[in-house]
């Protein structure tokens, strides 16, 4: 630039539109910062950022997409998507502008500091745009979940094909011109560089031959790529119609966080707990539960037979982001994670929420259920709020700050009567529980016990209000025995107790273990035509126990005593008992070993290809949103920090 350092604005510009790089209109567009007083490096940067608005339009609503079909609960409404595509357009447009001033840059000073500069400027701008389009390219098809456009069956039907193309067919023409305008510019500064005697004459593949040629080459690209991560993509279009057949049997599926067989049977043969004894003595199976630490993720594998990774709910604390109904979940968080959720926290950008469950990828046991025509009812299950509108009776995660609060509902409760009956029952369930609780004996931390105690209580009463003959399903989490645990053998400092502290506190957890057993022995013993299934999880404690799995009931087979299972395994059998077919999608089994040799000849499992998706179907939500009561309700349980 230094021997045309006193060319006229003008004079540039004349140059590039004799060497043709200005004859399209976006090329225009990107090189209006091509003036002659300008430094190359200066032309590279402006220009760099016109690039990058054009990457923000194009590729932001394409992010949206993507995020939307990768994360269910990120957005929610138009609205969220515009906000998420406004997020990603500029995180994308500052990426492409960074990526391509320096391809700019490189190829000019490649070209300046070889002895053929125009023609090695020329081949270096060429590799540069395609490096770009190639790029481009991968991000385009990998994020923009094409198969949203699928079928049930996997294979793109007619609007499903074509919604494939279109994509596609996006994404390699947004390729293209990002590599092209790349290139253009990379030229340009390079003419800008070397000066009047510079001659890179004409912009390389503008001919149509060469555009199609590139066109089509890319297209194929796209496909292929598709193609390649296509296998993983799991269907979601319509679910197949479920049929039923009858088995007679009504099933009640009790959850219970914190449990540890062996205190149980230690105390069951002190005949402290009788009603844990006959679960014990019965049809059982031992469950590999894994890492049990994050209760969402957990239980929500449970009630969907599927890993994280499928149903997607990887953590209980999630994040809201700015301007955004919806949250964003990331799994366990690093401490480089927590200290990235921290300044975003800091700056407002985002927000702590808890899981919720329009994030799940997949339909729970009761969705599948009362999609299937049975009667359900689900209660204090997580990741349930916010509650469908046909998934039988929800009884969410939040119902009880909703029963305390009252007023209009934002979706904690399903139907609408449900909450309007169970409201005006509050009162007595609130005074039945205290009185309950009252009767848990510890030595120490009395109010730990009685708040788990009174917490159990309540959702025994609101289980019992929304069970009965008439419904052939019932589900309920139980959290107390976890809180109590966690509560008495952790420390904030994560220091040993003495072994006389730990005495007592063992004495306090074995007293509540008696207070459950108490207050959940009718609820364990199955009535007629019944089959209850307890389901235990070792709790937040890193423990070497296995959970287990309980069935008592009709049709069982009380001579199984020392079955294996996995946590994917429970749905799969809770459908089969209640005559469900099963879908090839879940992960897991159904335990056919702990049913009867004639239930299992006379009701052989039978399957489906799909459950399909989860509905979209929420109650009205009027009500005052209740996210930071229930972040304050977890953290005086010891869920949230």
């Amino acid at each position: 630039m230094s021997t045309t350092g006193d060319r006229r604005v003008d004079d540039l510009r004349q140059q590039l539109k004799s060497l043709g790089y200005l004859d399209a209109g976006v090329d225009r567009f990107v090189l209006g910062p091509a003036r002659g007083e300008r430094r190359p490096a200066a032309i590279a940067w402006f220009a760099s950022i016109r690039i990058g608005v054009i990457a923000a339009i194009l590729m932001g609503p394409a992010a949206a997409i993507g995020a939307a079909a990768r994360m269910p609960g990120l957005i929610t409404g138009p609205r969220d998507g515009f906000v998420i595509a406004v997020y990603m357009g500029l995180l994308f447009g500052a990426g492409v502008c960074l990526v391509a001033c320096a391809a700019i840059l490189i190829v000019s000073w490649v070209a300046s500091r070889t002895g053929h500069g125009p023609q090695t400027g020329r081949r270096a701008a060429i590799i540069a745009g395609g490096a770009i389009t190639i790029a481009s390219l991968a991000y385009l098809t990998l994020w923009w979940d094409a198969s949203s456009f699928r079928t049930s069956s996997g294979i793109p039907g007619a609007s499903g094909l074509l919604g494939t193309v279109l994509a596609l067919a996006f994404a390699a023409a947004v390729s293209l011109l990002l590599g092209h305008v790349v290139t253009v510019t990379a030229l340009a500064v390079t003419v800008a560089r070397g000066g009047a005697d510079t001659e890179i004459r004409g912009v390389p593949g503008t001919s149509r031959r060469v555009i199609a040629a590139a066109g089509l080459l890319t297209f194929c690209g796209a496909l292929l790529l598709f193609n390649f991560t296509a296998a993983s993509d799991r269907a979601s279009g319509e679910a197949p119609v479920l049929t039923v057949v009858p088995s007679g049997l009504r099933v009640r599926l009790i959850a219970i966080d914190g449990f540890d067989p062996e205190v149980a049977r230690r105390l069951a043969e002190d005949g402290r707990t009788p009603a844990f004894a006959a679960a014990l003595d019965g049809t059982r199976a031992a469950v590999e539960i894994g890492d049990t630490t994050d209760p969402a993720r957990a239980w929500t594998t449970v009630a969907t037979g599927t890993t994280a990774d499928v149903h997607a709910v990887r953590g209980l604390e999630t994040r809201r982001v700015a301007g955004v109904q919806g949250t964003l979940t990331a799994g366990q968080p690093s401490t480089l994670g927590r200290a990235i959720a921290a300044a975003t926290d800091l700056v407002r950008l985002t927000r702590p929420s808890i899981a919720r469950g329009d994030e799940r990828r997949v339909k729970t046991l009761w969705e599948v259920a009362s999609g299937a025509g049975l009667r359900t009812a689900v209660v204090n299950w997580w990741a349930t709020w916010p509650a469908p509108s046909n998934s039988g009776i929800v009884v969410t995660d939040r119902a009880i700050l909703r029963l305390e609060r009252g007023g209009d509902l934002d979706a904690e409760i399903a139907p609408r009567d449900t909450y309007d009956r169970l409201r005006e029952r509050w009162p007595d369930l609130r005074t039945r529980a205290s009185e309950r609780a009252a009767t848990v004996a510890g030595t120490i931390e009395e109010g730990l016990l009685r708040r788990s105690a009174e917490l159990d209580a309540l959702l025994l009463g609101l289980t019992r209000e929304v069970s009965g003959d008439t419904i052939d399903l019932v589900c309920t989490y139980f959290p107390g025995l976890d809180v109590v645990q966690h509560g008495l053998l952790t420390t904030p400092e994560g220091a040993a107790l003495p072994p006389s502290a730990m005495a007592a506190r063992l004495d306090a957890l074995e007293a509540y273990y008696v207070f459950l057993d108490r207050l959940l022995g009718e609820l364990l013993a199955p009535g007629h035509g019944e089959i209850v299934m307890l389901v235990t999880s070792p709790g937040r404690i890193r423990a070497s126990t296995a959970g287990l799995f309980a069935v008592r009931g009709a049709a069982t087979n009380a001579r199984v005593r020392d079955a294996s299972a996995r946590p994917t395994d429970i749905m799969p059998t809770v459908l089969y008992a209640l005559g469900v077919p099963l879908s090839r999608e879940l992960a897991g089994r159904a335990l056919i070993e702990l049913f009867s040799a004639d239930h299992a000849r006379r009701y052989p499992v039978r399957e489906v290809s799909s459950y399909g998706r989860p509905g979209t179907s929420e109650m009205p939500r009027s009500g005052k949103p209740l996210d930071q009561e229930m972040i304050d309700r977890l953290r005086s349980l010891g869920y949230v920090r």
